[in-house]
C-alpha cells in the first residue's frame, strides 16, 4: 500500500494500487445471533460488533440476521470536514481518496492531526465514496446481489444537508452527520438453513491482531442456547425520565402545522419529540426486553460513533439488488384487537380512514418521485398497494415500490435521491424539513436516519431508524413523530407519538407510555 503524503497545498497525494480483498466463506453450527454478539462484544467491545435480526414482518425475510465484527476503518463525516480512523494502510488509502475527491487539510482540526480533512463542497463526499468503493478489488464466489464485504452505513437525518440545497440548518450536532466503517467478519443466518455461514475478508493491509474465534464462539452459543432461551430481565426503575417538549408545546407545533396545511404550504408533516431515561440497564439487557415486546423486521444492535443504537424498526429504508431499488413506506397503524373479529373490524376502519389513505397514498407518490430521479423512465411500479401486514402488537398499511436503476446511477445517486424517508419527513419534502428544522430546533440525530449495509459492489440494504433507543454511554434516548394532515388533532397526534415510543420505553422503564 502507497502511504499518504501531504502536497504543499495541503491536499493528498494519490493512493496506491487497489486493496486485493480475498472474501471466503465457512459453515457454522446453528445458534442465536444475540448470544454470539453478546460473546464477541465481551472480547472486543460494543464498538467493533453489530447484529441486525429479522423477526417478524414479511416472510421472506423473517429469521434472517447477520452478526458483523472486526472493524478495520471508518470514515465520519461531519456538517464541514470527514475524520477518518482504524488500521494504518486503510486510513491512508482512505484520506489519500479524499484528497483526490478535493479534500483539503482541515485549519481546524487539532495540531498535528493527520486524519482530518475539510470538503467545500459535500459533492466530494459523494465522490470520496465512489472513490473508497474502488479502492478494493474483491475476489468472492457470493452473489453480486449480496453482500461480501463493505460498509456498516450509519445515516443520522441532518445527513440530508449533504444531499440537497437546504437553509443552513437551525441546531448543530457534536456527533457525525454519517458514519461508514469497514468490518471484516459478517455471519449470516438465513431463514431454514440449518447452519449459520462465516464470511472473511482478507488483505495484506488489514491488521492481524484482535481476530476472534468466531467458530469457537458459535459452538459455545449453540451449547448455550440447548440450555434454553434467556429470558429478558426486569426493568428496575428508572434513575430520571424527561420528555423534550411539554404536550401543551406539542399541540401548539401541531397547530402551526395545521397553518402551513391550510394555505397550501405543505400537505404532510411529521413532528416529534424525544424521551430521555437514565437507567441501570445495559444496552443487550434493553434490547432482549425490546426484542420480548417488539419482534420487528428490522432489529438491530450497532455501534455509530461511540453510541449504540437498539433498533425495532418496522420499515425498509431501501435496498438495491443489482439494478432495482425497492422501498416499502409505511403509514397506517392501528393496534392489533382481543379477537379475531375485533382484528378485522380494526382493519377494515383503518383502511376507510381518509386521514390514513391521503397521508399513504401521498408518500407512495413521494417515493415514486424520489426514485424516478434515478430510475429508467417506465420501470417504476408498486407492485404492492396498500396491503395490511401484522406485526408483534399492531397492524400497518404497507405499500412496495420499485424501480429499475439508470445504467450510470448507483447506490450513492439513489441515496441522495431518497434520503430521508418522506415517512419521516412530509410532502413537498424539502419545504416539509425546512418546517421541521424551523419547529422542533434540536437535531434528530440517529433518528429519522438509516442503518444497514452497503457492499463495494454495489448491494445494500438499509432500515428507517424508528422505533429506535440511542445510548451514549450514560443516557438513553427514544424518539417518535407523527403525520400531521388537513385532518389532523393535534391531541390525538400527541397520543400517536407515545404509542410510537410505548414498546421503546417499556423496555427502558418497565412502565405504559398510555
Amino acid at each position: 500500500m502507497t502511504p499518504t503524503t501531504r502536497g504543499q497545498d495541503g491536499t493528498t497525494a494519490r493512493a496506491g494500487a487497489p486493496v486485493r480483498v480475498r472474501v471466503t466463506e465457512a459453515p457454522l453450527p446453528w445458534h442465536d445471533p444475540l448470544l454470539l454478539y453478546t460473546r464477541l462484544v465481551a472480547e472486543l467491545g460494543p464498538q467493533d460488533v453489530f447484529l441486525f435480526e429479522s423477526l417478524a414482518g414479511p416472510e421472506r425475510d423473517r429469521g434472517a440476521a447477520v452478526v458483523g465484527c472486526g472493524r478495520l476503518a471508518e470514515v465520519r463525516v461531519f456538517a464541514r470536514h470527514i475524520e477518518v480512523g482504524g488500521a494504518p494502510a486503510l486510513c491512508a488509502a482512505l484520506l489519500a481518496a479524499a484528497g483526490e475527491a478535493g479534500m483539503t487539510a482541515d485549519p481546524d482540526a487539532p495540531q498535528g492531526a493527520q486524519d482530518r480533512l475539510r470538503f467545500g463542497d459535500s459533492a466530494q463526499v459523494w465522490d470520496l465514496m465512489r472513490r473508497s468503493q474502488r479502492l478494493f478489488d474483491v475476489t468472492t464466489a457470493r452473489p453480486q446481489d449480496s453482500f461480501a464485504f463493505g460498509f456498516l452505513a450509519g445515516l443520522g437525518y441532518e445527513a440530508a444537508w449533504h444531499m440537497d440545497e437546504l437553509p443552513e440548518r437551525t441546531a448543530s450536532s457534536r456527533s457525525p452527520d454519517m458514519t461508514f466503517t469497514l468490518f471484516r467478519h459478517t455471519v449470516w443466518y438465513e431463514p431454514g438453513a440449518d447452519g449459520a455461514r462465516q464470511v472473511t475478508a482478507r488483505a495484506e493491509a488489514f491488521p492481524a491482531d484482535r481476530v476472534p474465534d468466531l467458530a469457537g464462539h458459535a459452538r459455545a452459543a449453540a451449547d448455550a442456547a440447548a440450555e434454553g432461551d434467556i429470558p429478558a430481565p426486569a426493568a428496575p426503575a428508572p434513575r430520571s425520565v424527561r420528555d423534550t417538549v411539554a404536550r401543551g408545546t406539542f399541540l401548539d407545533w401541531a397547530r402551526r402545522c395545521l397553518e402551513h396545511i391550510g394555505i397550501g404550504d405543505i400537505y404532510q408533516i411529521q413532528i416529534g419529540h424525544r424521551i430521555d431515561v437514565d437507567t441501570a440497564l445495559t444496552p443487550v439487557e434493553v434490547y432482549r426486553r425490546l426484542r420480548s415486546r417488539n419482534p420487528s423486521p428490522y432489529m438491530y444492535l450497532a455501534p455509530r460513533a461511540g453510541e449504540t443504537l437498539i433498533g425495532a424498526s418496522p420499515e425498509l429504508f431501501f435496498r438495491t439488488e443489482g439494478d432495482e431499488i425497492v422501498m416499502r413506506p409505511i403509514a397506517g397503524t392501528t393496534r392489533q384487537g382481543p379477537t379475531p373479529e375485533e382484528n378485522a373490524r380494526r382493519v377494515k376502519e383503518m383502511l376507510a380512514s381518509t386521514k390514513e389513505q391521503a397521508e399513504h397514498v401521498m408518500l407512495i407518490d413521494l417515493c415514486r418521485n424520489d426514485i424516478g430521479r434515478v430510475c429508467r423512465p417506465r420501470s417504476l411500479a408498486v407492485p404492492d398497494l396498500m396491503t395490511v401486514e401484522a406485526y408483534s402488537h399492531v397492524f400497518h398499511i404497507v405499500s412496495t415500490v420499485t424501480g429499475r436503476l439508470e445504467p450510470r446511477a448507483d447506490v450513492w445517486q439513489a441515496l441522495c435521491a431518497t434520503f430521508p424517508a418522506g415517512t419521516m419527513t412530509g410532502a413537498p419534502k424539502l419545504r416539509a424539513m425546512e418546517i421541521i428544522d424551523g419547529i422542533e430546533r434540536e437535531p434528530r440525530g440517529s433518528y429519522a436516519g438509516a442503518l444497514g449495509l452497503i457492499d463495494v459492489r454495489g448491494w445494500s440494504s438499509l432500515a428507517l431508524c424508528i422505533r429506535t433507543i440511542v445510548h451514549d454511554g450514560l443516557t438513553y434516548s427514544t424518539q417518535s413523530s407523527a403525520g400531521i394532515v388537513a385532518e389532523s388533532v393535534p391531541e390525538a397526534e400527541w397520543d400517536e407519538t407515545l404509542a410510537k415510543m410505548g414498546a421503546a420505553y417499556w423496555a427502558l422503564t418497565g412502565e405504559e407510555l398510555l
